[in-house]
């Protein structure tokens, strides 16, 4: 592990929610599954973003509005190219996604199955006081304990783990947490170096 470096871990289902909506060729409500792509449009100075998703009955598609009517310079250049390039991260991010589902008026239907973790390294500096520094994204809203989260991602025992808490090793900003915190969307996670956990977490 690069320590200069943070890390992102993108919380997603194994299996990610369809959504329910009438649908035209069908005639009635159905569910609609994420297709894994999306629709770019560039019209003019603007840009619009959807997400496809297809009716799991027929197959016709239906766009969900991810980006409406937006300057493509205030676009991350990276997830732009991501989007051309349909990106399965960013088809899960999205396709997790709860506020996105409320906006666009849609009825979640949620999967009942376990999660995987998408790592990336970022190009944020660390801080050289920690040891592991995580952001993590769990738009799903799915409910974990960080301290099972972590014994699970970073191969360490529980007691372990239970250790780096109860000597305040792991903080959020300035907050010392406590082993049943949950793990929240955006949540940054930090890991203080001590000579016992240093070597642990070179591979994560």
């Amino acid at each position: 592990m690069n320590c200069n470096l943070r890390k992102l871990w993108l919380i997603v289902p194994d299996q990610l929610p369809t959504v329910i909506r009438r649908c035209p060729k069908c005639k009635r409500k159905t569910e609609f599954q994420n297709s894994g792509k999306f629709r770019v449009n560039a019209n003019g100075k603007l840009l619009d973003v959807w997400l496809i998703y297809r009716c799991s009955h027929c197959d016709t598609s239906w766009n969900m509005t991810i980006i409406e009517r937006a300057n493509p310079e205030n676009i991350d250049k990276e997830e732009y190219k991501g989007f051309l390039s349909n990106s399965p991260q960013l088809a899960a991010s999205y396709g997790s996604n709860r506020e996105l589902f409320i906006k666009n008026k849609v009825e979640i239907v949620e999967a009942k199955s376990g999660y995987h973790i998408l790592k990336t390294p970022t190009i944020t500096p660390g801080n050289k006081e920690y040891s592991l520094e995580v952001q993590i994204k769990n738009p799903s809203a799915l409910k974990l304990r960080l301290d099972v989260l972590l014994a699970g991602e970073l191969e360490v025992s529980r007691n372990q783990i239970k250790k780096w808490f109860d000597d305040g090793l792991v903080t959020s900003g300035q907050a010392v947490l406590l082993p049943g915190a949950r793990v929240m969307d955006g949540m940054l996670i930090q890991i203080k170096k001590e000579e016992a956990n240093r070597q642990e977490l070179l591979d994560v």
